[in-house]
């Protein structure tokens, strides 16, 4: 990856000098990279994202970390075409502890669309709910959804 085309999120996980600056970088650098078009370097770091939660476990940021590694893995398999293991991906990114963020902004639905738009709605629907359990004020957006 180019030093043009890295995201300030990317610079930041790059430049972590311990795993925790790495472990709190994680999640928005998986997402970068794999906006960027980086996918072989997007599932490293999604899959780096889960080892570090594991590592911090308690910390806030472990539901942030576990759901952007699984999310970006799903995202990934869609690309492969591998549908059912994007669904597993996405009801594994619903299993985890609450953060600041999920429990308030929620959980991005990007892997969601993306199977919605392939006719998964009641495996999207199934994560919704799933998402209740961290997304405090979610439940508007469910019905929306």
């Amino acid at each position: 990856m180019s030093r043009v085309s890295r995201s300030k999120s990317f610079s930041k996980w790059e430049n972590a000098t311990s795993q925790e600056e790495a472990f709190y970088a994680v999640a928005a650098a998986a997402f970068a990279a794999y906006d960027l078009g980086h996918l072989s370097e997007a599932e490293d770091i999604a899959h780096r994202a889960i080892q570090l939660a594991s590592l911090f476990e308690g910390n806030w940021n472990v539901g942030n970390a576990l759901f952007a590694g699984n999310t970006v893995l799903g995202l990934l398999a869609l690309r492969r075409g591998d549908v059912e293991l994007a669904i597993q991906a996405l009801h594994t990114s619903a299993k985890n502890p609450s953060s600041p963020q999920l429990g308030s902004v929620g959980p991005t639905m990007r892997l969601a669309k993306e199977l919605v738009d392939l006719g998964k709605r009641e495996e999207v629907i199934a994560l919704l709910h799933q998402c209740l359990a961290f997304w405090e004020i979610g439940a508007p957006w469910v019905e929306v959804w």
